[in-house]
């Protein structure tokens, strides 16, 4: 096991490495930022503002992880998406549009839940465009077989958490066919059928247009085509959460 002051030497180094990698391809970021390791972090890892600067925490089981250097990577892009002030990163827009589908939807605490993981696949697809731009041919095959592993093929018996994960597998679809790294005859591609043949004919329409949406998602969208493009993506998914609700109720 690697000692405390060798893994921290080494997160570290990771940190300037990709840093330097960023700056390398001209996203430069400014602010101060520290990398530090949360042993009880279930998810990879995260970035938050703290203070005047920026802080990445990562799990600890993610130093073992061949995505170390994609993950550290992905965290500077969203730092940088918010020192750019990014539509994508000004959580004043998210907050005004689930307040509306509140106020008009009466959104329900779990409905909000999983739209919030929606926004943040379309909120990653965005900042990965950098990160895919920063890596080598090597680092995005290593990425690619990271997405292969997000896809589902078995729903679960709760139609919401369904729709979530069609959200999910066509963030990861969409991940490799935005950068022309996807493969018609993978392994992601028969899991995904199989999920989709056993949600019938309306998901899988359904999940074609979140796949397209994700596809073409851009950041360079003026603050209004997000708006618009955020509240369709948002009722896209909230109606195939309610519509799957109400075909089980009728069962």
């Amino acid at each position: 096991m690697m000692s405390a002051t060798k893994a921290d030497r080494s997160i570290q180094n990771t940190l300037i490495w990709a840093l330097g990698r960023m700056r390398d391809k001209g996203y430069v970021v400014r602010s101060s930022v520290t990398l530090s390791v949360d042993p009880r972090l279930a998810i990879m890892g995260y970035a938050r503002k703290k203070g005047q600067g920026h802080s990445i925490v990562i799990s600890e089981w993610a130093l073992d992880s061949e995505m170390l250097g994609g993950l550290v990577l992905h965290e500077l892009a969203h730092i940088y998406f918010t020192e750019q002030g990014a539509h994508s990163h000004d959580g004043e827009i998210l907050e005004e549009i689930l307040d509306g589908m509140r106020e008009r939807e009466g959104l329900r605490t779990k409905e909000t839940e999983y739209l919030t993981d929606c926004f943040n696949h379309l909120q990653n697809i965005l900042v990965d465009d950098v990160v895919f731009d920063v890596m080598e041919d090597r680092e995005r095959e290593m990425a690619g077989r990271f997405f292969s592993e997000w896809v589902s093929d078995r729903p679960s018996g709760d139609p919401m958490l369904n729709a979530a994960m069609i959200c999910r597998n066509a963030f990861a679809m969409a991940s490799l066919k935005r950068r022309n790294l996807f493969d018609a005859e993978s392994e992601m591609f028969y899991k995904n059928q199989k999920f989709l043949s056993t949600l019938g004919d309306q998901a899988e329409c359904e999940y074609q247009w979140i796949e397209n949406f994700l596809v073409r998602a851009s950041s360079r969208w003026k603050v209004e085509e997000y708006r618009l493009a955020l509240g369709a993506y948002f009722e896209k998914i909230l109606s195939l959460m309610r519509i799957s609700s109400k075909m089980r109720d009728l069962r």
